[in-house]
């Protein structure tokens, strides 16, 4: 797929509780941010593993072309299976966004839209109202608190429903793992969407009660965790 085809700048293997994690980095272009850094990541994984149990094989740091930012732009991905050549597992991937461009919603939402449009503004994003719209100038800290503090949990969230519908013997669908894959991935997308949304708020209040997140951002060449980089 388009999305795990990479230009890697730089790749770290991260060891937390024993998961092993290849982050791999795409360095975005000009005037775009990720809003985090592998080691932000690294960071918020380590305390949110007592609590999730479940961590995938790769985080992918992508830069997505101006085409695909306008035809669907997203904030991050989950893959049951991704394949970027030389590493491939469970992977999440998170997308550069361009500062400084308008996020849009129309005043007529569906309330899936909604509650997303809330979400939002709950990250910190300023929306003004105009005529027909909802918009609000992408910022670098509202990028960051919603790349790192909720799509990486969302996302994370993805993979604790599989591993608990599908993996695990204790909760899966069916001892058959096979049937157990198809019975989850009948379910309608948005009771996934719903699982991961609890699983991710959920996730989100728990560190935030602990006092795990916000925290300010650590530089490459701040890091004070195992990364072992080839």
């Amino acid at each position: 797929m388009f999305y795990e085809r990479l230009k890697t700048t730089d790749t770290q293997e991260i060891d937390i509780g024993g998961f092993k994690i290849r982050a791999l980095y795409e360095e975005p272009r000009e005037g775009f941010t990720y809003g985090c850094t592998p080691l932000d990541v690294s960071k918020l994984l380590r305390s949110s593993i007592n609590l999730s149990q479940v961590l995938p094989d790769i985080i992918a740091f992508r830069q997505p072309t101006r085409k695909q930012r306008q035809q669907k732009p997203v904030w991050g991905r989950f893959l049951y299976f991704a394949d970027f050549g030389k590493y491939h597992g469970t992977a999440i991937i998170l997308e550069a966004q361009e500062l400084g461009t308008t996020l849009k919603w129309s005043k007529r939402m569906p309330l899936e839209d909604r509650a997303e449009y809330e979400r939002l503004i709950a990250d910190g994003h300023v929306f003004i109202e105009t005529k027909r719209h909802f918009e609000a100038e992408l910022r670098a800290q509202g990028v960051r608190n919603t790349i790192l503090y909720r799509t990486l949990l969302h996302e994370l969230g993805h993979l604790a429903h599989y591993h608990q519908d599908v993996l695990d013997g204790q909760t899966a669908l069916d001892f058959d793992q096979k049937v157990a894959k198809n019975l989850y991935f009948s379910k309608p997308s948005s009771e996934h969407e719903a699982f991961a949304h609890s699983f991710g708020e959920e996730l989100s209040r728990s560190l935030r009660i602990a006092g795990e997140i916000p925290f300010d951002p650590i530089k490459f060449e701040q890091a004070d965790i195992e990364v072992r980089k080839n």
